[in-house]
Order: structure tokens, then C-alpha cells, then sequence
């Protein structure tokens, strides 16, 4: 099947992830895209994430697609066989552990050259682990908080520990989930016995200050494509995605983002947590999540359309680009909180269609419903096994 001149296909290879709706949503506000989903039969991605088969409903997808999650090989196969069928023209994994995969098995892929901009597995490998990036920030001279590297083991009586300090696995755990501010010893020897990792846990000094966040699409080290965010709630330490957030632009911040994704000579997309020290006015970097993001729609809203513009960009075509230097936006659980203190808000029609989910949800309305449906179905479900088990 081949494609129009105006219209591209796109292959999206890992549809059973959490990012799939953030990333479809952005998508959809474009024409000359086909959107094309290949999901296992995983019913959650991890603990926190919902079941994306409700997208096998969604009108912004031309096909939404099964197959039985077996072997590496075999998704790397079904991945060639479905670009082969569609008449794909690029492949563009959206999550960290499948583009992970899909670099270290690389030589499988026949259809490598429809594949999107990606960097190397080395500098993905570093991105991605939080041990690997400390040590790449100490080595390249970029500005991040003293920390420590410690595992299980750790013994107390050798190395003394200055606290406050903030917590956190090196690998395998997304959206805050392991982070913890830890106030004394007690506190980590708690938390060290506690967590379920195998990996090295990374311990950062504590930072006075707040939290911003950084998205980039880069080719080469060099960034094509940038916002910056700020939550309006602003924690201690963030351990939840940010659900209400402004867009805000800084020349010093943009800075060290070039000189970081230089650094790491970064192609694709990625979203970089920075916290601002308050003691030296200075950003630190904190970590970065070399896929995409929750509220991924929010930047295309604002005029910074990520996954189309990294097609773009996959495709060697011109990208326009103008940075974001304001605006809000209101995830959907802040958005109820927010009609819940102010119902009149429901007819501020152009604020809910720019600045919150609020146009995907009445254009796509069966995924919602659907959505709801799997919701009460797990709420009801928890009750009555909660019931059995009195």
C-alpha cells in the first residue's frame, strides 16, 4: 500500500504502554498521519497503567492490532511483518524499555531504515539509568546534585551519609514511583531493606528549591524542539507526574539543555527533570526519561507537536518551531478538582479546548467510555475480593 504524497504512515510498536493515549492525542491534531498500533495481549504495563485496549476503539487510529507476547524475536518479527502488510512508513516506539529492546536487537529488524531517529544504545543506556547518568554528569562537568551509589548491602559504619537526601532507583521504576525524601538513617535503612530492585539505588542530596521539566526532540545533539514546564503545585520532591503545570522559557535552563544533549550527542525525544537550587540560583540536572511523556499533548496544544515533528524530522523534512513561553495547562484529575471549586468554569469553551484534555475526550468518546467501563469493573472487583478476604 502506498502512501500519499501529503500522508505518512506511522507504526507505534508498543500500544500496551501508558504514553500511547498522550501520544495518539498529539497526533490526531495533525491530518496527514495514519496512526497504526501494535499492542500485545499485556493487560497493564505496570501497576499504575490501564488497559490500552480501550484505544482498539479510538477513531484517530487507522488499526489497532493484537499479537500474543511471547519472545523478543517474535515482537521484533511482528514489528517487520505489519510494517511489510500497511506499507509503514516510519516506526516510532514511545517507552523507554521498548526502545531499550528495540536498539539492543537492532540486527533483527529488517525494516531498520523506517525506524525514527534514535541515538545509540550506549547513550540511551546512560540516559537511562539514573548511576550511568550521575556518572556522566560528574565526567562532563554539568551541574547535578552530589549523590551516592549504594545497593543492598550498603554498609552504614564505613561511609557517613549527610541528610536530608532524596532516594531513588537507578532503573526500572517510572513516574516517581521508588523516590522518597529520607530524613535520617532509620529512614534509608528502612527504605534500602524495603525496595524491590536488584539494581543499584542512587542516593541524591536534597536540593532547596523547585522542580522544572524540559521536553527536547534533538538530531545529532542538537535540539530541534524544546519546551520547558513548571507544576503549579510545587512538592518537595516530585514523586507524581505534574497535572497542572505553565510553560515558561529561560535562556540559562535553555543553555544547559543544549550543552547536556551535546553532551550525550541525543537523537529522538526525551523529558528532562531539572530541580532549581535556591542556594546558588543555579539549575541541577536530576534525571532524564528518554521516551515520551505524560502530557505530551499539552506541548502540541501549546504549539510544540513532539511526535509529529520527530516524524518530521525521522522523514529529513523541514520542522517549524517556536518556542513556548507561556500558557497552562490542566491534566484531567486537575481539571475535576478545578470544576469542583468553580462549575462555571465548563463555559470557558476555548480555555477546556487549548489548555486541557478536554477536545480529545468529546472527540474521542468511545475510548473514554470504555475507560470508565474498566475503571468500575476493577473498583467493583477490589471491593468484593476486599469483602472474601474479611
Amino acid at each position: 500500500m502506498k502512501n500519499s504524497h501529503n500522508t505518512f504512515s506511522i507504526l507505534i510498536p508498543d500500544g500496551e504502554t501508558t504514553l500511547l493515549s498522550n501520544v495518539v492525542y498529539s497526533l490526531s491534531l495533525v491530518r496527514d498521519v495514519k496512526i497504526y498500533v501494535l499492542s500485545s495481549h499485556k493487560r497493564k504495563y505496570f501497576r499504575y497503567s490501564i488497559d490500552n485496549s480501550c484505544f482498539k476503539y479510538s477513531r484517530f487510529i487507522e488499526k489497532f492490532i493484537y499479537y500474543e507476547n511471547t519472545s523478543i524475536e517474535d515482537w521484533i518479527y511482528k514489528i517487520d511483518t505489519t510494517a511489510e502488510t500497511y506499507g509503514i512508513d516510519l516506526i516510532m516506539p514511545i517507552f523507554d524499555v521498548s526502545t531499550k529492546k528495540i536498539l539492543e536487537h537492532l540486527k533483527l529488524l529488517k525494516n531498520k531504515s523506517k525506524l525514527c531517529n534514535l541515538t545509540s544504545l550506549t547513550n540511551y543506556e546512560t540516559a537511562l539509568r539514573k548511576d550511568f547518568l550521575y556518572l556522566f554528569l560528574k565526567s562532563n562537568k554539568l551541574p547535578c546534585p552530589d549523590s551516592i551509589i549504594v545497593d543492598s548491602k550498603f554498609d552504614f559504619n564505613i561511609q557517613k551519609i549527610d541528610f536530608p537526601l532524596v532516594a531513588k532507583p537507578t532503573y526500572g521504576f517510572n513516574g516517581g514511583m521508588g523516590v522518597k525524601l529520607v530524613k535520617n538513617e532509620e529512614g534509608l535503612r528502612k527504605y534500602i531493606g524495603a525496595i524491590s530492585t536488584d539494581k543499584p539505588i542512587l542516593l541524591q542530596k536534597f536540593i532547596e528549591g523547585f522542580d522544572v521539566t524540559c521536553n527536547v526532540l534533538c538530531e545529532n545533539g542538537e535540539i530541534k524542539a524544546y519546551t520547558m514546564q513548571k507544576g503549579v503545585l510545587v512538592k518537595d520532591v516530585k514523586v507524581t507526574p505534574q497535572y497542572e503545570f505553565s510553560f515558561f522559557h529561560d535562556e540559562v535552563l535553555l543553555l544547559l539543555m543544549k550543552n547536556l544533549m551535546k553532551a550525550l550527542n541525543w537523537s529522538g525525544v526525551a523529558n528532562i527533570d531539572f530541580r532549581f537550587d535556591k542556594t546558588d540560583s543555579t539549575y541541577k540536572v536530576i534525571e532524564i526519561n528518554p521516551r515520551f511523556w505524560l502530557n505530551t499533548e499539552a506541548s502540541a496544544l501549546a504549539g510544540v507537536n513532539f511526535p509529529y515533528l520527530y516524524c518530521l524530522s525521522s522523514l529529513n523534512k523541514k520542522i517549524d518551531f517556536t518556542p513556548v513561553k507561556s500558557g497552562v495547562f490542566l491534566h484531567l484529575k486537575s481539571l475535576i478538582k478545578r470544576f469542583q471549586r468553580n462549575p462555571l468554569l465548563v463555559f470557558k469553551i476555548n480555555f477546556l479546548l487549548n489548555n486541557t484534555p478536554f477536545r480529545f475526550i468529546i472527540k474521542d468518546p468511545l475510548v473514554l467510555w470504555c475507560k470508565f467501563i474498566w475503571r468500575t469493573n476493577n473498583v467493583i472487583s477490589s471491593k468484593i475480593l476486599k469483602r472474601k478476604t474479611l
